[in-house]
This record gives structure tokens, sequence and C-alpha cells, in this order.
């Protein structure tokens, strides 16, 4: 079965370090999310090599982008004896619109000791609820289910505290991966609108990615929090967790505040 993810990542190669992809709409939520775009270019890695297996993904974004037509050029492959490190830049009418480095492995390239000395703070998914009526395409892909009292600020009520917690899973239960941790590392609202309200934009600048498992199975946990808004600027922190709570990947992104949609 194809699933609509994997329909909206793809890549088609056109020389030797050039590719095309169409940015679908249906990943948007003022414009097209950012983890959907670095998705895309996980993808291209994965296309180029049989380094299969991210390890660390940074995604600088310019420009907003827009559904349609995109090109990507590889600007630079370095191989080590157990990661490829791949430079990307996404270009719409001839422009550079984000830049992209990603590092990449293969499987059990890394081994030696693991220690989490931290408990996901999920909460019990009988208490969590979907997002109610979302007008954004995104939340018609993507199930995101939280407690119900952290869903106050859609009416205004300005939380306690700068977290969500909850589940995710595509809405056509696609089984997870490596390449939709990308996605989900960017797939909560920001953290500072339980204390600003809805009624702003919070466009990501940066994000980057550590996966540190692949994750198995429909859903993932994730705890995502912001701690420090400075001259404008947030920041989001976010785990993910998998059912059987294995760490699978840390993210973090940096946004600014845009008052005007």
């Amino acid at each position: 079965m194809e699933y609509k993810f994997d329909r909206d990542v793809h890549v088609e190669r056109t020389g030797e370090n050039r590719f095309e992809t169409e940015i679908s709409s249906d990943w948007n939520i003022v414009a097209p999310n950012g983890g959907y775009l670095m998705a895309i270019a996980g993808k291209v890695i994965s296309s180029v090599s049989d380094y299969q297996i991210p390890l660390s993904m940074t995604a600088y974004y310019h420009k907003p982008t827009s559904p349609g037509h995109a090109e990507l050029i590889i600007d630079r492959i370095i191989k080590s004896k157990r990661t490829i490190t791949t430079k990307i830049s996404l270009i719409q009418k001839n422009k550079v619109v984000i830049s992209y480095t990603g590092m990449f492995t293969q499987k059990d390239a890394f081994s030696g000791m693991t220690l989490v000395q931290k408990q996901p703070l999920l909460p019990d998914p009988s208490v969590c609820v979907e997002i109610p009526d979302s007008p954004l395409s995104f939340f018609k892909q993507v199930r995101l289910s939280v407690p119900n009292d952290q869903l106050d600020w859609l009416q205004g009520v300005e939380g306690k505290d700068t977290v969500f917690s909850g589940y995710f899973s595509f809405q056509d239960n696609r089984p997870m991966d490596a390449l939709s941790v990308m996605l989900f590392v960017d797939a909560t609202p920001p953290p500072i609108l339980r204390k600003i309200g809805p009624l702003v934009w919070v466009p990501t600048i940066e994000l980057t990615v550590q996966v540190r498992n692949i994750p198995t199975g429909s859903s993932l946990g994730f705890v995502s929090n912001t701690r420090f808004t400075t001259n404008g600027l947030t920041e989001t922190d976010i785990e993910l967790w998998s059912e059987k709570g294995k760490i699978i990947a840390l993210g973090r992104q940096l946004a600014f505040i845009k008052e005007d949609i």
C-alpha cells in the first residue's frame, strides 16, 4: 500500500546531483510544514547512497515555501567510515528557500553504552483528545491527541505552562519509520501559543532533529516545551518516544512570533 506521506515526499532525479518534487498543500500550516519539507530532503539523501538511517539533520528556512514545483540540488557529499554528510539546497522560483545539512548512517554502524536518565512524561491516552475541527490541512493528514486542558489556548485561556504532551499518528495509519520522524519533530503547535493564543503565526527559521532509534508501530508519544522567548524569538524542544517507551528522537527549532498572518 502506498500512503499519502510517501507520495508527497516523492522525488525524481533529473541529473547527477539534481532532483525535483511537487510540494503538496496538504501539509500546510500557513505555508508547507517545515518537518514535511525536511522529509523531502531526507528522501533525497537516502536516494543517493546506501546510507539510509538519519542521525542528524538541520534545516535553515530562508524564505517561505509554496506548494508546487521545487528543485533540490546536492551541493556537497562527504563520506566517512560510518556516515555520509550531505548539503542540499531547495530552490523555488530560482531562489534558495531552504538549506539543509544531513548526516545519515547505516544499520549497526554505532554501538555501545545506552543510558537514558529521563522517562517520558506522557499523559494517559484515555484523557487525550484530538484537536477539534481544525481548518488546517496539516491536521487532516496528522492525528494529534493531547489532554483536553492543553487545548484551552484555542479559546483564549492562558495556560499555566508552555508544554504540550500527547500522541501522534497518521490519519491513514501509515506505520512509523525514520523518514516520518522528521515530520513529527515539527508537528505540534508551538508551545508558546498556550500563553499568547492562536491568532499569531510562528514560522520556523531553523530546525534540527537527532534520531536515536528507528520507530516501529503506528504512533509516537511526544513532549514539546518552550523555555525561552526573547526579542520575539522562541524555541521548541521536543522528545519523541516509541509506544514501548524508547527514546526515538530529539528536536529543537527556532522560530519568531509573527502577529500578522
